[in-house]
């Protein structure tokens, strides 16, 4: 794979999982890394930044929040499974880390948004702000509040709970 082909790989990844904090769903981050990508390339021609990208990214998620709020639906995708115990919750998730990703489906979208850019992406407070349209304070608030809650979280009971189902899995009893 030439230096090229190398770098557009790690661009769509990471717009990946970003569109993946976004939404929490795979199928919803891949529709909107790809009509980003469009978007991007169309107006801008085939090699964008990244900030470019997640912005397009983060705005037609926004339009699809505001547009869900408009004309309210239910697919069988999002209808909750009856009757499954938490271990069958667990089994079913797409994160490898199933305890953080819990944690982190706690936390409110702009917290998650935030703390995955800080921790994952490496941007930095101010970077995120512009990014989002906020003040390099109210990233700040976000960054340390969403921390405090996962750690919360992750050190209560129901944490606990989740994290011995967890490792319990592979035992039959």
């Amino acid at each position: 794979m030439d230096d090229r082909a190398s770098t557009l790989a790690l661009l769509l990844q990471a717009a990946y999982r970003y569109a993946h904090t976004l939404t929490g769903n795979q199928d919803d981050a891949q529709d909107l890394v790809h009509e980003g990508w469009l978007r991007v390339v169309e107006r801008h021609g085939s090699t964008p930044d990244k900030a470019l990208l997640f912005r397009v990214i983060r705005n037609l998620q926004i339009d699809r929040y505001r547009h869900s709020q408009r004309f309210p639906s239910e697919s069988f995708d999002e209808q909750r499974l009856v009757g499954l115990t938490v271990e069958e919750e667990c089994a079913l998730s797409a994160a490898d880390d199933r305890l953080l990703a819990a944690g982190l489906a706690r936390l409110r979208r702009v917290e998650r948004e935030a703390l995955f850019l800080s921790v994952i992406e490496g941007y930095t407070a101010e970077e995120i702000a512009r990014l989002t349209d906020s003040t390099r304070g109210t990233v700040l608030s976000l960054i340390h509040r969403s921390r405090l809650k996962l750690r919360r979280w992750l050190l209560s009971d129901e944490g606990r709970d989740l994290k011995l189902v967890a490792s319990n899995r592979g035992v039959r009893s």
